[in-house]
């Protein structure tokens, strides 16, 4: 049996335990999956409301597989060049303004003196690798 995960279209088959339930034959897409004993499928339905199904309670099919997840399940930290990742740590343990306020820090890193730090946060092309380096860490190259 496959998993059943965020972004696949299902079709509601059956939903015996909802006092106001979503009509059988309805189609919607799942929003999120939480798992654990309250496991449920948070699901926007196409006739606009939003209600979760129980696995193992309402029944339903997979219609049509979402997207597989572009992050790798382990995401690897952004490598950048060495006098960015000392400005950019630089920039964090001072603590004066949050890591996602890019300006703020490129503003900071320039107060500092780290220089190349702030061209690298100013360059457009680098925007959403420091993005996801807040979340996923900064690593420096070999």
């Amino acid at each position: 049996m496959e998993t059943t995960r965020r972004g696949d279209r299902i079709r509601l088959i059956h939903m015996p335990n909802d006092p106001d339930p979503i009509p059988a034959g309805s189609t919607g897409i799942i929003v999120s999956v939480t798992t654990g004993p309250l496991g449920q499928l948070c699901v926007r339905w196409d006739n606009g409301r939003s209600l979760s199904l129980v696995p193992g309670v309402d029944t339903y099919q997979v219609i049509e597989r979402g997207p597989t997840p572009d992050e790798p399940a382990d995401p690897s930290p952004v490598v950048v060049p060495a006098e960015v990742y000392t400005g950019i740590t630089a920039a964090h343990k001072t603590g004066l303004f949050n890591m996602l306020d890019r300006p703020a820090i490129t503003r900071l890193t320039r107060q500092l003196g780290f220089h190349t730090t702030a061209d690298w946060l100013n360059d457009r092309s680098n925007h959403t690798a420091y993005a996801r380096g807040i979340f996923h860490g900064f690593a420096t190259e070999e």
